[in-house]
């Protein structure tokens, strides 16, 4: 019996994941300013008070996304990142981002939502991969983990001490800095983002046995 023609297929393999991407990340500007723009919807329902800017927050919102592309279109260009040379790097990001804001009329942005525009913004360059982001993974085994609820809930069951406030009103670089220390020392053999990835996936449909079981083998 004959199962007919054979159908050429037009359409690869990595032009489905590029569907994917967009779906998610949307067509607008090239994929690091998509990478941006999602990371800030990640925390933007946390900004309280935006609303007293009126006219001005398309002014802010644009010289934000400025400051920040500038200072993430260093990590490609740079081959050797220190674990040293990137928390410096990322310090001296988010006293820039508050800086701006607060140039720009809101002098309330913290460091917890400075770290999570910057955190999110890189993990998601990084999962688009090298054909789409060249030179992200030159930070892949040094990149922080972005504090969240989910993660942090995770993190004070595994014995962190509690943040002592919502992940969105952290002010002081210091204690987040302790939390980064943290992770570091106890999950001393593995990549941060990683342990950031099976946090997430522990409890997921997705995570599978293997998901859940490197936490077990972690506790």
């Amino acid at each position: 019996m004959s199962g007919g023609p054979s159908v050429r297929h037009a359409v690869s393999v990595s032009d489905w994941d590029d569907f994917v991407a967009v779906c998610y990340f949307g067509r607008e500007g090239d994929w690091l300013d998509r990478c941006i723009r999602r990371a800030y919807l990640d925390m933007n329902r946390t900004l309280h008070g935006m609303s007293k800017l009126g006219e001005l927050h398309s002014d802010w919102r644009t010289a934000m996304l400025r400051v920040l592309k500038d200072r993430l279109t260093i990590l490609p260009g740079q081959h050797a990142w220190t674990q040293a040379s990137f928390d410096a790097w990322h310090h001296e990001s988010v006293d820039m981002l508050r800086k701006i804001s607060s140039d720009h009329g809101f002098s309330s942005l913290s460091v917890g939502q400075a770290q999570k525009w910057i955190n999110m913004t890189i993990k998601y360059a990084i999962a688009l991969g090298e054909r789409r982001m060249p030179g992200f993974h030159h930070v892949y085994g040094v990149a922080h983990v972005a504090l969240d609820n989910v993660v942090l809930e995770r993190l004070t069951g595994l014995g962190m001490s509690p943040l002592g406030c919502a992940w969105s009103r952290l002010d002081d670089y210091n204690r987040y800095m302790q939390c980064q220390q943290w992770v570091r020392d106890r999950f001393r053999d593995e990549c941060p983002l990683e342990v950031e990835y099976q946090l997430w996936q522990a409890d997921s449909g997705d995570a599978g046995e293997g998901g859940k079981q490197k936490e077990v083998n972690n506790g």
